[in-house]
């Protein structure tokens, strides 16, 4: 071979190496890989080749919800409802080309309709949540930082919940503090996410939250985050129950509190969830908030108590 021939094939896979490596092309739906730290996104981007030799058929499949996005939600009854199921029947295996789609190459049409596009990238966060799988979270974390998207902000929010280990609340807790200071419904989703993480930390947040006499809305989300973290029948589905008791107490004891303290559309959101928790504290909560209750306090508790004794969770 002569030496000229050599140079320029070496020029051609120094070229093709270049092309693989750089951060431009590492664009997904939701965000760009070059956003990852360094560590994290070496680390992804070599469990998804990795994953990539041992089921090529996995990242096909992916690869073509992807492609039929706009197909899938123009013949959807309601445009723009994620297309989780299409993903999560592919099952666990299917994280790495999920995250790929995600963070580092799309795979979908430039033309997506707005509606499509949304179902395509909520769809593909809720399926990533529901496998609950740690390698997840530097991505998920991200979404969940910079997305001003509230859908997308949202499903990002629950997947960490889902994940639920020390680092996926952490992401969570900064996620938050950085959406305090615009407030609105980024926090309330915000706030869904650390519901379902089912913590003993979420729900004192939550809790501390909701004790602070938040404007209406905001204790309407916290009151239903609490649900989440306390709902009963969760419960029962997990594998580790430790926290269970004292997740609930603190729900119920924040709920009820809650419940005394607001009207309208807060209130009944701190029944509702009062009767999701279940706990065993509640009725005997009820009757020491009656002891130093105004009238029309004393009448809501009455019908709360009727209401829990009625309670079909029980």
């Amino acid at each position: 071979m002569s030496t000229m021939m050599k140079l320029s094939l070496g020029l051609v896979a120094a070229l093709a190496l270049a092309t693989a490596t750089t951060p431009a092309s590492a664009a997904g739906l939701v965000l760009d890989a070059s956003e990852l730290a360094a560590k994290s996104r070496s680390s992804l981007k070599a469990d998804i080749e990795k994953a990539r030799i041992e089921t090529p058929d996995l990242f096909r499949q992916v690869y073509d919800v992807a492609k039929r996005a706009g197909e899938l939600d123009a013949g959807s009854r309601r445009p723009g409802a994620p297309l989780t199921m299409h993903f999560k029947v592919l099952g666990p295996r299917a994280l790495m080309p999920m995250l790929e789609l995600l963070a580092f190459e799309g795979h979908a049409p430039a033309d997506l309709t707005p509606t499509a596009r949304a179902a395509l990238r909520v769809g593909l966060l809720e399926a990533v949540g529901i496998i609950r799988d740690a390698r997840a979270v530097p991505v998920l974390a991200r979404v969940a930082l910079r997305e001003r998207d509230v859908d997308t902000t949202r499903a990002s929010a629950d997947a960490l919940g889902r994940i639920g280990t020390d680092e996926a609340f952490g992401a969570l807790v900064t996620a938050l503090e950085s959406a305090d200071a615009a407030g609105g419904e980024r926090v309330h989703a915000l706030f869904a996410g650390i519901g379902s993480s089912r913590r003993v930390d979420g729900a004192t947040l939550l809790a501390k939250r909701l004790d602070a006499h938040p404007d209406g809305m905001t204790a309407k989300a916290a009151a239903k985050a609490l649900g989440t973290a306390g709902n009963a029948w969760a419960w029962k589905t997990l594998t580790s129950r430790t926290d269970e008791a004292t997740v609930r107490e603190i729900a119920a004891r924040a709920l009820l509190k809650a419940y005394v303290s607001y009207a309208g559309e807060a209130r009944t959101t701190a029944s509702n969830a009062l009767m999701v928790v279940d706990d065993v504290h509640t009725s005997a909560l009820i009757a020491e908030a009656r002891r130093s209750a105004s009238a029309e306090q004393a009448a809501a508790l009455d019908e709360l108590a009727a209401r829990f004794a009625a309670n079909p969770t029980h």
